[in-house]
């Protein structure tokens, strides 16, 4: 059993756990980890393995002196895989400022850590690929990128790792997007009568699949070898933001709900956060576009949306 250290408002310094017997989330501070794999929550077995050209670009991309070029040519191997790279390359939504025609470029241009975002954007983006044809699963992707591009900047604004960021926020939602794939009837349904209804999401995703989406993505960060900071801040992302707290878990906190109250919520929020609110948590924001005003910040999500091929 793989423990990981994690904060939040309830369970502060505890390790969270999975236990190969019970399939639930743990948390409980006694645990000790083990070099065993738990078994998968019944839920998430039908999920495909995350892609290993995905991985192998993420590696070879954090190494020290690697060449533009050996990227490249790592991923030319998979024809997909690389024009999908290539297609998000030059979308708004990675601030491409010019075209971008051979994967060398693209790498050069973009650097080593926007190339480690990219595949793990293009890898999930290819696992819900089907399921956003639903109305309601759409929204939960959409938000979860609009989540990704607040979160960059709002670790621009405190000096944080945009990258590391960025990927945070697109993936704090990973237990949704897992869910939505193995079963996008039953999750938009669910949705559907959780915001009809006002049910709680975590207790009744609990209800339905033995395990919430906090949970979920923590498994599938951990079962996919992400960092132990980044499935942390999954397990914890719907606990409240903190005040004057600089962690990648408390910009998530407060980058997931700030694309909630700018329009790109995927589902009816517990609580309904005031812009004005949420931005007191980034002091500094003035400077940027995000706290200049609701309407700006608006304004530049939708220009981004509109020219990305989501």
């Amino acid at each position: 059993m793989r423990t990981i250290p994690v904060q939040n408002n309830a369970h502060r310094d505890r390790p969270i756990s999975y236990s190969a017997s019970s399939d639930k989330v743990i948390k409980d501070g006694s645990m000790t980890g083990t070099t065993a794999r738990p078994q998968a929550p019944w839920a998430l077995r039908l999920l495909p393995p995350f892609p290993a050209i995905a991985h192998r670009i993420m590696a070879l991309a954090s190494k020290e002196n690697v060449s533009s070029r050996e990227v490249g040519a790592l991923i030319k191997l998979d024809p997909t895989f690389s024009a999908e790279l290539l297609r998000f390359a030059n979308c708004a939504l990675f601030g491409a400022r010019r075209e971008v025609t051979s994967l060398t470029q693209a790498v050069a241009m973009l650097g080593m850590d926007r190339v480690k975002s990219m595949a793990t954007f293009v890898a999930i983006h290819n696992m819900v690929r089907s399921s956003v044809r639903a109305t309601a699963l759409r929204k939960v992707w959409v938000h979860s990128v609009v989540t990704a591009v607040i979160a960059e900047e709002t670790a621009r604004i405190v000096r944080m790792d945009r990258e590391v960021t960025y990927t945070a926020g697109l993936l704090h939602n990973l237990g949704i997007l897992g869910l939505m794939s193995a079963y996008p009837d039953e999750y938009s349904r669910m949705l559907e009568v959780s915001n009809d209804f006002g049910f709680d999401l975590l207790q009744t995703e609990r209800d339905l699949f033995e395990i919430d989406h906090c949970a979920a993505g923590a498994y599938l960060a951990q079962d996919w070898d992400f960092p132990d900071e980044l499935a942390a801040t999954i397990a914890t992302h719907h606990d409240e933001p903190v005040a004057h707290e600089r962690s990648l878990d408390n910009l998530i906190k407060v980058s997931w709900r700030l694309s909630d109250t700018l329009g790109y919520a995927a589902f009816s929020p517990a609580k309904d956060w005031a812009f004005e609110e949420l931005m007191a948590y980034l002091p500094g924001a003035p400077d940027s576009w995000l706290g200049r005003s609701a309407e700006t910040a608006k304004t530049e999500l939708k220009s981004r949306l509109a020219a990305s091929p989501l």
